[in-house]
């Protein structure tokens, strides 16, 4: 039998390969192991129903579920796979991987294992997410509603690499990491959550 707690496994990393020498752990003749993939660009709600019917047939292996770019999946399907997840079948296990957890709902995140296999890996600013952020620090008129979206994590690498010559820097830092951390751990609304940090970013700015 597998020897796990069936606690849900939320993997972040956009390593395909990395990913899936760390599930062989998890893997012996006595598991069944599903691969999911979506049939479209992202997981619908519909894909998710015939998941949860599929899950309802008994079986006495352990059962693992793979879902990979769980981050491509709409709202409707990451609320329908959250019902799943609050009343999981037995001997049955459900991994999940994203690029960034951030992309998927709060209270998914609260109800699984977060396992980090690119930590040292860092992001890379687009050049889109840099002109904005800039524009937001000097453009006192800037409209904040207008923003492209991106994730606290790129707004932190932002400001580190800022660290040096701007002295508002720390402080932005240090509230972005506080969120980070409340978001992880917390059924915090991501965008409620990313607009304030935008408003704290522009409000310093325009501090004396």
């Amino acid at each position: 039998m597998l020897k796990c707690n069936m606690i849900p496994l939320l993997i972040i990393s956009n390593n395909s390969r990395e990913i899936k020498k760390y599930l062989k752990k998890f893997i012996n003749k006595n598991t069944l192991f599903f691969e999911i993939k979506s049939e479209g660009k992202e997981y619908s709600i519909k894909e998710i129903k015939e998941l949860i019917r599929e899950t309802k047939i008994f079986h006495k292996e352990t059962r693992i579920y793979f879902l990979e770019n769980f981050q491509l999946s709409s709202l409707e399907a990451q609320n329908a796979f959250l019902k799943l997840l609050e009343e999981p079948p037995a001997n049955t296990l459900f991994v999940l991987s994203v690029d960034n957890e951030n992309k998927l709902i709060p209270t998914i995140r609260s109800r699984t294992r977060v396992v980090r296999l690119n930590k040292k890996k860092l992001v890379d600013l687009t050049p889109q997410v840099k002109a904005v952020l800039n524009k937001l620090i000097s453009d006192s008129n800037f409209n904040l509603l207008s923003t492209t979206p991106f994730t606290l994590e790129e707004i932190i690498i932002f400001f580190r690499e800022r660290l040096i010559f701007d002295k508002k820097a720390p402080p932005i830092i240090k509230e972005t990491l506080k969120l980070k951390s409340l978001l992880e751990n917390n059924n915090l609304n991501l965008q409620l959550t990313l607009d304030h940090m935008l408003i704290f970013i522009w409000k310093t700015y325009r501090m004396k």
